[in-house]
Protein backbone atom coordinates (compact mmCIF):
# COMPACT_ATOMS: atom_id res chain seq x y z
CA UNK A 1 0.00 0.00 0.00
CA UNK A 2 0.63 3.36 -0.83
CA UNK A 3 0.61 6.51 1.30
CA UNK A 4 0.69 10.49 0.76
CA UNK A 5 0.58 12.25 3.85
CA UNK A 6 -0.18 15.62 3.86
CA UNK A 7 1.93 17.36 6.68
CA UNK A 8 0.58 20.35 6.29
CA UNK A 9 -0.64 20.97 9.87
CA UNK A 10 3.33 21.94 10.80
CA UNK A 11 2.97 25.16 9.17
CA UNK A 12 -0.01 26.11 10.48
CA UNK A 13 0.57 25.97 14.33
CA UNK A 14 4.34 25.56 16.23
CA UNK A 15 2.62 23.68 18.88
CA UNK A 16 -1.25 22.66 19.38
CA UNK A 17 -3.25 19.30 19.92
CA UNK A 18 -3.21 18.42 15.93
CA UNK A 19 0.32 18.17 15.43
CA UNK A 20 0.20 15.75 18.94
CA UNK A 21 -2.07 13.63 16.81
CA UNK A 22 -0.54 13.91 13.61
CA UNK A 23 3.02 13.38 14.72
CA UNK A 24 2.27 9.92 16.36
CA UNK A 25 -0.33 8.39 13.58
CA UNK A 26 2.85 9.06 11.11
CA UNK A 27 5.96 7.85 12.91
CA UNK A 28 6.94 4.60 11.60
CA UNK A 29 4.13 3.06 9.52
CA UNK A 30 4.74 0.01 7.98
CA UNK A 31 3.93 0.84 4.18
CA UNK A 32 6.07 3.69 1.91
CA UNK A 33 4.96 6.93 2.56
CA UNK A 34 5.17 10.26 0.48
CA UNK A 35 5.24 13.45 2.58
CA UNK A 36 3.79 16.87 1.16
CA UNK A 37 6.33 18.83 3.30
CA UNK A 38 6.64 22.68 3.52
CA UNK A 39 9.81 24.25 4.24
CA UNK A 40 8.65 25.75 7.07
CA UNK A 41 7.32 22.93 9.10
CA UNK A 42 10.51 22.22 11.34
CA UNK A 43 9.71 25.45 13.49
CA UNK A 44 7.08 23.08 14.68
CA UNK A 45 7.81 21.46 17.74
CA UNK A 46 6.25 18.08 17.08
CA UNK A 47 7.53 18.17 13.22
CA UNK A 48 10.04 15.35 12.48
CA UNK A 49 11.27 14.89 9.38
CA UNK A 50 11.56 10.49 9.08
CA UNK A 51 15.09 9.46 7.65
CA UNK A 52 14.23 7.14 4.27
CA UNK A 53 10.60 8.08 3.56
CA UNK A 54 10.37 10.34 -0.12
CA UNK A 55 9.16 14.15 0.42
CA UNK A 56 7.54 16.42 -1.71
CA UNK A 57 9.47 19.89 0.01
CA UNK A 58 6.79 22.95 -0.96
CA UNK A 59 7.27 26.23 -0.37
CA UNK A 60 5.77 27.69 2.71
CA UNK A 61 5.21 31.57 0.32
CA UNK A 62 1.68 32.04 0.14
CA UNK A 63 0.56 29.49 2.70
CA UNK A 64 -2.46 31.60 3.82
CA UNK A 65 -3.85 30.78 0.58
CA UNK A 66 -1.76 27.17 -0.09
CA UNK A 67 -3.96 26.24 2.62
CA UNK A 68 -7.41 26.12 1.61
CA UNK A 69 -5.79 24.41 -2.37
CA UNK A 70 -5.37 21.04 -2.48
CA UNK A 71 -2.06 19.01 -3.46
CA UNK A 72 -1.34 18.02 -6.92
CA UNK A 73 0.16 14.03 -6.84
CA UNK A 74 0.56 12.56 -10.03
CA UNK A 75 -0.51 8.43 -9.59
CA UNK A 76 -1.42 6.27 -12.38
CA UNK A 77 -1.81 3.68 -9.47
CA UNK A 78 -4.74 3.91 -6.43
CA UNK A 79 -2.51 5.71 -3.32
CA UNK A 80 -4.20 6.56 0.24
CA UNK A 81 -4.15 10.33 1.00
CA UNK A 82 -4.41 11.28 4.27
CA UNK A 83 -4.18 14.98 5.05
CA UNK A 84 -3.55 16.00 8.52
CA UNK A 85 -5.74 19.53 8.32
CA UNK A 86 -8.75 19.52 5.95
CA UNK A 87 -7.38 19.12 2.36
CA UNK A 88 -8.07 16.46 -0.39
CA UNK A 89 -6.80 15.21 -3.45
CA UNK A 90 -8.43 15.36 -6.65
CA UNK A 91 -6.61 12.72 -8.68
CA UNK A 92 -9.06 9.92 -9.96
CA UNK A 93 -6.63 7.46 -8.30
CA UNK A 94 -6.84 8.86 -4.89
CA UNK A 95 -8.77 7.44 -1.70
CA UNK A 96 -9.50 10.32 0.67
CA UNK A 97 -8.72 10.06 4.61
CA UNK A 98 -10.15 12.69 6.58
CA UNK A 99 -9.71 13.02 10.31
CA UNK A 100 -12.59 15.39 12.20
CA UNK A 101 -10.76 16.29 15.26
CA UNK A 102 -14.07 18.73 16.48
CA UNK A 103 -16.51 21.12 15.42
CA UNK A 104 -15.37 24.48 17.23
CA UNK A 105 -15.32 26.31 14.51
CA UNK A 106 -18.59 25.33 13.59
CA UNK A 107 -20.16 25.78 17.05
CA UNK A 108 -18.12 28.74 19.04
CA UNK A 109 -17.04 30.94 15.87
CA UNK A 110 -18.54 32.87 12.81
CA UNK A 111 -15.47 35.43 11.39
CA UNK A 112 -13.98 34.91 8.21
CA UNK A 113 -11.53 32.50 8.86
CA UNK A 114 -13.94 30.28 10.77
CA UNK A 115 -16.19 30.15 7.66
CA UNK A 116 -12.99 29.55 5.27
CA UNK A 117 -12.47 26.84 7.55
CA UNK A 118 -15.44 25.21 7.55
CA UNK A 119 -16.10 25.29 3.69
CA UNK A 120 -12.56 23.49 3.36
CA UNK A 121 -13.57 21.03 5.88
CA UNK A 122 -16.99 20.46 4.09
CA UNK A 123 -15.19 19.83 1.30
CA UNK A 124 -12.42 17.56 2.36
CA UNK A 125 -15.63 15.41 4.09
CA UNK A 126 -17.29 14.91 0.91
CA UNK A 127 -14.53 13.94 -0.93
CA UNK A 128 -13.78 11.21 1.77
CA UNK A 129 -14.13 7.68 1.42
CA UNK A 130 -13.21 7.16 5.03
CA UNK A 131 -14.06 9.38 8.09
CA UNK A 132 -12.19 8.97 11.46
CA UNK A 133 -13.38 10.85 14.51
CA UNK A 134 -11.32 11.24 17.73
CA UNK A 135 -14.25 10.27 20.07
CA UNK A 136 -18.20 9.50 19.75
CA UNK A 137 -18.75 12.95 21.08
CA UNK A 138 -16.75 13.94 17.76
CA UNK A 139 -19.08 11.32 15.58
CA UNK A 140 -22.30 12.10 16.77
CA UNK A 141 -21.85 16.25 15.96
CA UNK A 142 -20.44 14.82 12.59
CA UNK A 143 -23.70 13.20 11.85
CA UNK A 144 -25.70 15.98 12.62
CA UNK A 145 -23.57 18.62 10.95
CA UNK A 146 -23.29 16.27 7.75
CA UNK A 147 -26.59 13.74 7.56
CA UNK A 148 -25.74 13.08 4.50
CA UNK A 149 -22.55 11.82 4.43
CA UNK A 150 -22.28 8.03 2.55
CA UNK A 151 -18.05 7.33 3.46
CA UNK A 152 -17.47 4.83 6.15
CA UNK A 153 -17.20 6.31 9.77
CA UNK A 154 -14.60 5.21 12.72
CA UNK A 155 -13.92 6.68 15.98
CA UNK A 156 -10.82 6.18 16.87
CA UNK A 157 -9.75 7.57 20.42
CA UNK A 158 -6.17 10.13 20.48
CA UNK A 159 -3.70 8.51 22.85
CA UNK A 160 -1.12 9.60 24.92
CA UNK A 161 2.89 9.44 25.55
CA UNK A 162 2.95 6.71 28.08
CA UNK A 163 6.74 6.70 28.31
CA UNK A 164 6.78 10.30 29.02
CA UNK A 165 3.43 10.33 31.30
CA UNK A 166 3.82 8.11 34.55
CA UNK A 167 2.69 7.86 37.93
CA UNK A 168 6.14 8.81 40.01
CA UNK A 169 5.09 8.95 43.61
CA UNK A 170 6.14 12.81 44.43
CA UNK A 171 5.01 14.70 47.61
CA UNK A 172 2.32 16.94 46.51
CA UNK A 173 1.97 20.81 46.68
CA UNK A 174 -0.87 23.33 46.71
CA UNK A 175 -1.24 23.82 42.99
CA UNK A 176 -4.36 23.68 40.76
CA UNK A 177 -2.98 23.55 36.78
CA UNK A 178 -5.10 24.55 33.84
CA UNK A 179 -3.48 23.11 31.02
CA UNK A 180 -3.72 23.98 27.19
CA UNK A 181 -5.60 26.89 25.78
CA UNK A 182 -7.97 29.73 26.86
CA UNK A 183 -10.49 30.28 23.81
CA UNK A 184 -14.21 31.06 25.05
CA UNK A 185 -14.99 27.39 25.36
CA UNK A 186 -12.22 26.52 27.51
CA UNK A 187 -14.09 28.67 30.32
CA UNK A 188 -10.66 30.18 31.53
CA UNK A 189 -12.43 33.43 33.48
CA UNK A 190 -14.47 30.42 35.40
CA UNK A 191 -11.27 28.59 36.48
CA UNK A 192 -10.06 31.90 37.79
CA UNK A 193 -13.27 32.50 39.39
CA UNK A 194 -13.12 29.30 41.07
CA UNK A 195 -9.31 30.19 42.47
CA UNK A 196 -10.92 32.91 44.46
CA UNK A 197 -12.37 30.75 46.81
CA UNK A 198 -9.39 28.52 47.29
CA UNK A 199 -6.55 31.32 48.60
CA UNK A 200 -4.19 28.53 50.21
CA UNK A 201 -3.91 26.95 46.76
CA UNK A 202 -1.65 28.38 43.45
CA UNK A 203 -2.72 28.23 39.66
CA UNK A 204 -0.61 27.21 37.55
CA UNK A 205 -1.40 28.35 33.35
CA UNK A 206 0.35 26.00 31.23
CA UNK A 207 0.28 26.87 27.41
CA UNK A 208 -2.33 28.44 25.27
CA UNK A 209 -0.08 31.21 24.31
CA UNK A 210 0.77 34.51 25.82
CA UNK A 211 -1.68 35.95 28.63
CA UNK A 212 -4.21 38.44 26.93
CA UNK A 213 -4.09 42.05 28.63
CA UNK A 214 -8.14 41.21 29.83
CA UNK A 215 -6.37 38.03 30.97
CA UNK A 216 -3.68 40.17 33.03
CA UNK A 217 -6.21 42.27 34.57
CA UNK A 218 -8.75 39.11 35.37
CA UNK A 219 -6.20 37.46 37.87
CA UNK A 220 -4.57 40.51 38.92
CA UNK A 221 -8.25 41.78 40.27
CA UNK A 222 -9.20 37.66 41.45
CA UNK A 223 -5.97 36.17 42.58
CA UNK A 224 -3.38 38.76 42.84
CA UNK A 225 0.28 37.27 42.98
CA UNK A 226 -1.42 33.58 43.36
CA UNK A 227 -0.79 32.89 40.01
CA UNK A 228 1.67 31.84 37.14
CA UNK A 229 2.63 31.19 33.59
CA UNK A 230 4.57 28.99 32.00
CA UNK A 231 4.38 29.55 28.18
CA UNK A 232 6.01 26.26 26.89
CA UNK A 233 7.08 23.27 28.48
CA UNK A 234 8.86 20.13 27.88
CA UNK A 235 7.15 16.76 28.33
CA UNK A 236 9.53 15.73 31.09
CA UNK A 237 8.50 19.14 32.82
CA UNK A 238 4.97 18.84 32.54
CA UNK A 239 5.18 15.49 33.73
CA UNK A 240 6.85 16.21 37.08
CA UNK A 241 4.13 19.11 37.16
CA UNK A 242 1.34 16.89 36.94
CA UNK A 243 3.09 14.28 39.23
CA UNK A 244 3.28 17.23 42.14
CA UNK A 245 -0.09 19.16 41.55
CA UNK A 246 -3.05 19.00 43.50
CA UNK A 247 -5.44 18.67 40.55
CA UNK A 248 -6.32 19.54 37.05
CA UNK A 249 -8.71 21.98 36.51
CA UNK A 250 -10.70 21.39 33.14
CA UNK A 251 -13.10 24.24 32.84
CA UNK A 252 -13.80 23.35 29.09
CA UNK A 253 -17.30 23.47 27.72
CA UNK A 254 -16.73 21.22 24.68
CA UNK A 255 -13.47 18.91 23.44
CA UNK A 256 -13.16 16.44 20.30
CA UNK A 257 -11.30 14.15 22.69
CA UNK A 258 -9.50 16.19 25.13
CA UNK A 259 -6.01 14.85 25.79
CA UNK A 260 -4.47 16.81 29.21
CA UNK A 261 -7.27 15.01 31.57
CA UNK A 262 -5.85 11.45 30.51
CA UNK A 263 -1.61 12.94 31.06
CA UNK A 264 -2.91 14.14 34.40
CA UNK A 265 -4.41 10.95 35.11
CA UNK A 266 -1.66 8.91 33.87
CA UNK A 267 0.94 11.37 35.84
CA UNK A 268 -1.48 10.92 39.43
CA UNK A 269 -2.89 13.72 39.31
CA UNK A 270 -6.85 13.87 39.67
CA UNK A 271 -8.91 15.35 37.31
CA UNK A 272 -11.81 18.28 38.12
CA UNK A 273 -14.05 18.98 34.97
CA UNK A 274 -17.30 19.24 33.21
CA UNK A 275 -19.58 16.17 31.87
CA UNK A 276 -19.66 17.65 28.42
CA UNK A 277 -18.97 16.66 25.15
CA UNK A 278 -16.66 13.97 24.85
CA UNK A 279 -14.92 14.55 28.43
CA UNK A 280 -17.20 11.98 30.62
CA UNK A 281 -16.68 9.81 27.73
CA UNK A 282 -13.01 10.37 27.97
CA UNK A 283 -12.36 9.81 31.61
CA UNK A 284 -15.38 8.07 32.47
CA UNK A 285 -16.06 7.77 36.12
CA UNK A 286 -12.17 8.42 37.36
CA UNK A 287 -13.09 12.29 37.85
CA UNK A 288 -14.78 14.64 39.58
CA UNK A 289 -17.55 16.64 37.79
CA UNK A 290 -19.03 19.66 38.54
CA UNK A 291 -22.08 21.79 37.49
CA UNK A 292 -20.74 25.16 36.85
CA UNK A 293 -23.78 26.75 38.32
CA UNK A 294 -22.74 25.63 41.61
CA UNK A 295 -19.68 26.43 42.47
CA UNK A 296 -19.61 26.44 46.15
CA UNK A 297 -20.30 22.44 45.58
CA UNK A 298 -17.31 22.21 43.77
CA UNK A 299 -15.35 23.93 46.33
CA UNK A 300 -16.94 21.85 48.89
CA UNK A 301 -15.36 18.44 46.41
CA UNK A 302 -12.36 20.09 46.52
CA UNK A 303 -11.61 20.37 50.47
CA UNK A 304 -12.96 16.59 50.78
CA UNK A 305 -9.82 15.81 48.48
CA UNK A 306 -7.83 16.82 51.59
CA UNK A 307 -8.83 13.40 52.94
CA UNK A 308 -5.89 11.18 52.35
CA UNK A 309 -7.83 8.09 51.51
CA UNK A 310 -10.24 9.48 49.10
CA UNK A 311 -7.56 11.47 47.50
CA UNK A 312 -5.40 7.96 46.65
CA UNK A 313 -8.72 6.54 45.56
CA UNK A 314 -9.20 9.22 42.99
CA UNK A 315 -5.72 9.14 41.73
CA UNK A 316 -6.06 5.01 41.35
CA UNK A 317 -9.06 5.58 39.50
CA UNK A 318 -7.32 8.12 37.31
CA UNK A 319 -4.23 5.67 36.59
CA UNK A 320 -6.85 2.76 35.62
CA UNK A 321 -8.78 4.92 33.14
CA UNK A 322 -5.27 5.92 31.61
CA UNK A 323 -4.52 2.80 30.63
CA UNK A 324 -7.38 2.26 28.09
CA UNK A 325 -5.55 5.00 25.92
CA UNK A 326 -2.08 4.89 23.87
CA UNK A 327 -0.37 6.03 20.43
CA UNK A 328 0.62 2.51 20.34
CA UNK A 329 -3.50 1.82 20.42
CA UNK A 330 -4.45 4.51 17.76
CA UNK A 331 -1.89 3.67 14.90
CA UNK A 332 -3.09 0.57 15.23
CA UNK A 333 -6.58 1.16 14.47
CA UNK A 334 -5.80 4.20 12.03
CA UNK A 335 -3.48 1.86 10.21
CA UNK A 336 -6.20 -1.07 10.14
CA UNK A 337 -8.68 1.52 9.05
CA UNK A 338 -6.53 2.15 5.90
CA UNK A 339 -6.54 -1.80 4.71
CA UNK A 340 -10.12 -1.84 5.53
CA UNK A 341 -11.32 1.03 3.24
CA UNK A 342 -8.69 0.02 0.45
CA UNK A 343 -10.72 -3.36 0.88
CA UNK A 344 -13.93 -1.97 0.72
CA UNK A 345 -12.96 -0.14 -2.20
CA UNK A 346 -11.57 -2.96 -4.56
CA UNK A 347 -14.48 -4.91 -3.90
CA UNK A 348 -16.66 -2.10 -4.93
CA UNK A 349 -14.53 -1.73 -7.81
CA UNK A 350 -14.93 -5.22 -8.65
CA UNK A 351 -18.43 -5.48 -8.33
CA UNK A 352 -19.00 -2.33 -10.38
CA UNK A 353 -16.74 -3.98 -12.92
CA UNK A 354 -18.64 -7.19 -12.97
CA UNK A 355 -22.16 -5.43 -13.29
Amino acid sequence: MKIVYDDIVYSLQKVGGVSVVWSHITSAPPFSVLHIWYDNAMDNVFADKKQGHVYQIVSSRFLKIKRYLNPIINSDVPFLFHSSYYRFCNNPNAINITTVHDFIYELYRNDLKSILHKLQKKKAVLHSDGIICISESTKRDFQKIYPDYQGEIRVIYNGYDTQMYYYEKACKEKIILFVGGRARHKRFDYAVEIMRYLPYYKLIIVGGGKLTNYEKELLEKTIPNNYEKIEYIRNDELRKLYNKAFCLLYCSDYEGFGIPPIEAQACGCPVICQAKSSIPEVVADSAIFFDPNNIQKLISEIELMNDNEYYQHLVDKGLANAQRFSWEKCKKEVYQFYYDILELKFTKEKMKYND
